[in-house]
């Protein structure tokens, strides 16, 4: 599979900077939902959507990675 680090072509520190800059983002995101949701208890309204939203994410990147790491031992990579 081709990734956007493939055709930007960068070298193996650039790679590793992506990649670092990629968790940082998610992170925070996680961290502006969660403030979202404490937002949301704060002005006594119960925010289920969001609520239920993060152990969907979390289910969603799990099944993704069982996913591709079955897929990518099958390739020997």
């Amino acid at each position: 599979m081709v990734t956007e680090m493939d055709v930007l072509k960068m070298d193996e520190r650039q790679r590793v900077c992506w990649l670092l800059a990629n968790r940082a983002i998610l992170m925070i995101i996680g961290v502006v939902w969660i403030g979202m949701i404490f937002w949301q208890l704060l002005h006594h309204s119960i925010p289920y959507f969001l609520i239920i939203m993060v152990p969907v994410f979390a289910l969603g990147r799990l099944l993704l990675y069982l996913y591709y790491s079955r897929k990518t031992g099958k390739q020997g990579l």
